[in-house]
């Protein structure tokens, strides 16, 4: 099939350009790899304050490491040493527990990867923990967790990091270097690696970038952010770094069955496993351009566009955004990075190119409406979040304690440690977390309303005292994103709060 000329790359790169700017991107990285020819590799924009962004230019791809995932523990399987639907993971893993035991023995990778579970978040607990993985996981058996399983996408980070220490422990080596051996030194991922404490010792990476709001993005007013220096306990989720190039080398050596230079890379049975839905991601009819439903596999989802079979994933993790789009009854992959905490263009440019190179007809404008449409829709999301979901406020309704008497430390052993502390300069109180902290502002009666912010994201929380019947303030509800109401029990009261 010969090339359109409307696809050449500086017509191309000239249109992307023009998106970039439209859909308020700081820096961007697109690559195609079409019937194992690079039809396309550039670079738009800038990874920081002022330096290009470039087809070589690293950057964190956020859960496109759970695809690495789940392929670098299909490899165990191959060998024997572990199964996909058979064997619970508590089997692998004893540390892992839930609060139902009878859940706890039937759940199996399957199960783990296909986010079929719908385990509660236990942010709070994992978010800059001092705990090892394993450790953290050993109290996932006190978080809520429906005992039933569902046909319906339950995306699950933590179950992510659950399956890749169950496939460490089984290896006999840490994750990263299971991921490494499996994956990346066999595919030749010179440019893929772990941790954005990392990213410092290249040249050329990104650095993360935010906007208070659409219209900023789209001038250009952004807010620089820093690589996160913590290691994230949930690495089996989301933790690689790569570029568009390795990037479409992966893509391309999976819709070959796991095929690099004519020899067998990876187990090619394996990745027909990734490749098989589990769940539901959508379950109701979408617009005729998708298949009617989408599905989840370990680690993909899959769908079709225009009739053509596609396997994708998108990444967003603390200012970037990724995605990559399989296309394998086509040989073409379509690589995209982004140095920016809101864009759904890259979910969108893959439409564009098989517009444009099959000669499809044009039934959206994926690049100057939709994806500026669902960009603004993020965020108004997060505008709302950061407004949080707080009842209607009762004017001139005091808090029922000094403010000195909420100070304590409370606890949920699957959430663990929230410190409340009392500034007496202030007369204020304030949340505080390994991760985060906030002064609250009182709201009415018991409830405090704070802002909390984490990875470039910040939103509301509510803080909702509860007096014992001794008339002491005895735990707190936790209201925030993931939480609806979580009960922390108190543990420590301050000395000073005792004597009065």
């Amino acid at each position: 099939m010969s090339v359109p000329k409307t696809i050449l790359p500086t017509e191309l790169k000239s249109v992307l350009e023009k998106a970039r700017i439209e859909n308020g991107i700081q820096g961007m990285s697109v690559a195609i790899l079409y019937k194992g020819e690079l039809l396309f590799a550039e670079g738009l924009g800038k990874r920081n304050d002022k330096d290009p962004f470039t087809k070589d230019t690293l950057m964190p791809v956020g859960s496109l490491t759970k695809a690495f995932t789940a392929t670098a523990i299909g490899e165990l399987v191959a060998e024997g040493k572990m199964d996909w639907d058979t064997t619970p993971v508590n089997t692998y893993l004893p540390e892992f527990e839930l609060k139902d035991p009878v859940l706890t023995s039937q759940l199996t990778l399957v199960d783990v990867l296909s986010h079929r579970t719908n385990l509660s978040s236990v942010l709070l607990r994992w978010a800059k923990a001092k705990e090892s993985r394993a450790e953290l996981i050993k109290y996932l058996k006190y978080a809520d967790q429906p005992s039933k399983l569902t046909s319906k996408m339950n995306y699950s980070n933590t179950m992510y990091a659950v399956a890749g220490e169950a496939a460490a422990r089984v290896a006999g080596v840490p994750y990263e270097e299971f991921v490494t051996t499996k994956v990346f030194e066999p595919l030749g991922l010179t440019n893929t690696g772990f941790s954005q404490s990392e990213l410092k010792q290249f040249s050329d990476y990104a650095l993360p970038y935010n906007a208070n709001s659409f219209k900023n993005a789209k001038e250009g007013t952004f807010i620089r952010g820093e690589l996160i220096e913590d290691y994230l306990r949930d690495a089996p989720a989301g933790d690689i770094y790569s570029n568009v190039l390795d990037l479409v080398r992966w893509g391309r050596a999976l819709l070959k069955g796991g095929e690099v230079d004519g020899k067998q890379a990876l187990n090619k049975e394996s990745i027909a496993e990734t490749w098989a839905g589990r769940t539901f991601a959508v379950a109701t009819r979408r617009s005729p351009d998708f298949a009617p439903v989408q599905a989840y596999g370990l680690g993909w989802a899959i769908d079709a566009y225009k009739g053509h079979a596609k396997y994708t994933h998108g990444g967003l993790i603390s200012g970037y955004t990724s995605g990559l789009d399989i296309y394998p009854d086509l040989d073409l992959v379509v690589a995209v990075l982004a140095n920016v905490n809101k864009s759904a263009l890259t979910e969108h440019v893959s439409h564009y190119i098989l517009d444009e190179l099959l000669g499809l007809p044009r039934t959206q404008d994926w690049l100057f409406d939709v994806s500026p449409k669902e960009t603004k829709k993020k965020y108004t999301m997060a505008e709302m979040g950061f407004k949080g979901q707080l009842p209607k406020k009762i004017e001139n309704r005091p808090p029922v304690h000094a403010l000195k008497e909420y100070a304590g430390v409370y606890n949920h052993l699957a959430h663990g440690d929230i410190s409340i502390v009392y500034n007496e300069t202030e007369d204020a109180l304030y949340f505080k977390h390994p991760a985060f902290e906030s002064k609250l502002e009182h709201y009415h009666f018991e409830l405090f309303k704070g802002v909390l912010s984490i990875f470039m994201n910040s939103f509301a929380i509510g803080v909702q005292f509860e007096t014992d019947a001794d008339g002491m303030v005895g735990s707190l509800k936790y209201i925030g994103p993931g939480y609806g109401g979580t009960v922390f029990e108190r543990k420590v009261v301050p000395t000073a709060a005792k004597e009065e």
